[in-house]
């Protein structure tokens, strides 16, 4: 399904705000509340939308720490390390990757030898390169202005 440039912007105001009413959507796409509400709707059943959720401060939640960790995995070892890292609480995000790394993971511990006991778990399966996150100078869900990018 190709978007148009209203459905684009709904979707750039609502990952910017995933709580803003049809009402308020409306007046800032200049359509009706019942007119966004279905265009919604539609984006929510074609799988464009697959959902709505809160963003953590993780640093101010009591998790001081996150890293992203290159893992190299050993072979035959990728479904062993698949199911690990399912189980393992701080991993947030995992990408399956090219280049030197098959996986990519975002974690986030409480200290630095949580995130040792982390990359011991890790050390039968896989190579290890962690980096630790400094700062998140961009934080999006997805690009912006992307309607204007044809």
């Amino acid at each position: 399904m190709g978007l148009d440039k209203i459905n684009w912007k709904l979707l750039t105001l609502l990952s910017q705000n995933g709580r803003l009413t049809y009402a308020e959507l409306a007046k800032l796409v200049h359509l009706s509340a019942p007119a966004v509400a279905e265009r919604v709707r539609k984006l929510e059943e074609l799988g464009v939308i697959t959902g709505y959720g809160v963003q953590v401060n993780l640093e101010k939640a009591g998790i001081p720490i996150t890293a992203l960790i290159g893992c190299q995995v050993y072979r035959t070892k990728e479904r062993e390390f698949k199911a690990l890292i399912m189980e393992v609480d701080e991993v947030i995000e995992c990408y399956n990757v090219t280049g030197p790394y098959a996986f990519m993971l975002k974690v986030g511990v409480k200290s630095m030898s949580k995130l040792d006991a982390l990359l011991e778990r890790l050390i039968d399966l896989s190579d290890t390169n962690t980096m630790m996150i400094m700062s998140q100078p961009v934080d999006r869900t997805m690009p912006l202005n992307i309607a204007q990018q044809d």
